[in-house]
């Protein structure tokens, strides 16, 4: 992939040019498509308060392994959105993580959340014009909402993660009540961390 510039960049990208500390080009490279990219971003940006949180409490409860398992994961996710200095700050705590070096971890655990929960602020304007281009969406009827829950429940026992994905993203292009929006919101949540169990309970409710 060539260099990006302001003038070449995909017109549903460009809102994010000015973000500091986000790559387009690196994200797009890792993620391969703008698609997958604006996904792994939307995904970031909302799993930031939760995964914070995880990050915390794991050190203060003094389990280290699950703390390296969440350093692990979010220096990987800010690498897919181009958030290097985020992800090398999450690789330092995974390998303190690793070698039990709770001194490291103490030290530079405060600066990591500060930064990553800049993002926040950060993508803030994006996301709301995310928001804004979803509320202009032609409304889902209810027989078309029902076909999709139907579906979704025929095919999440069998774990098919790409059938899934493929219907929720044909959700994605309608407006949607505001119940069936957290509902799959939801979904689209559990989906991500592969919890086959809690998308079942959410499609029962």
């Amino acid at each position: 992939m060539g260099s990006i510039t302001e003038g070449s960049l995909p017109e549903e990208l460009k809102g994010l040019s000015e973000v500091e500390g986000l790559s387009i080009e690196s994200g797009l490279k890792f993620c391969g498509s703008v698609r997958e990219f604006d996904k792994f971003l939307e995904a970031f940006y909302y799993d930031i308060d939760g995964k914070q949180a995880e990050l915390l409490d794991a050190f203060q409860n003094g389990d280290i392994e699950y703390f390296t398992i969440k350093a692990h994961a979010l220096k990987t996710s800010a690498r897919m959105i181009g958030a290097k200095q985020l992800s090398e700050m999450a690789l330092g705590l995974e390998m303190a993580g690793k070698a039990n070096d709770k001194g490291y971890i103490k030290t530079n655990l405060d600066e990591f959340i500060k930064l990553y929960v800049s993002y926040k602020t950060r993508l803030f304007p994006y996301m709301s014009w995310k928001q804004q281009q979803k509320a202009n969406k032609k409304p889902i009827s209810d027989e078309e909402l029902k076909e999709a829950f139907a579906a979704l429940k025929e095919v999440s026992p069998l774990m098919d993660y790409d059938a899934v994905e493929m219907i929720l993203e044909e959700l994605d292009k309608y407006k949607l009540p505001i119940q069936a929006q957290k509902r799959v919101a939801e979904i689209n949540k559990q989906l991500r961390r592969m919890d086959w169990d809690k998308i079942e309970i959410l499609l029962a409710e």
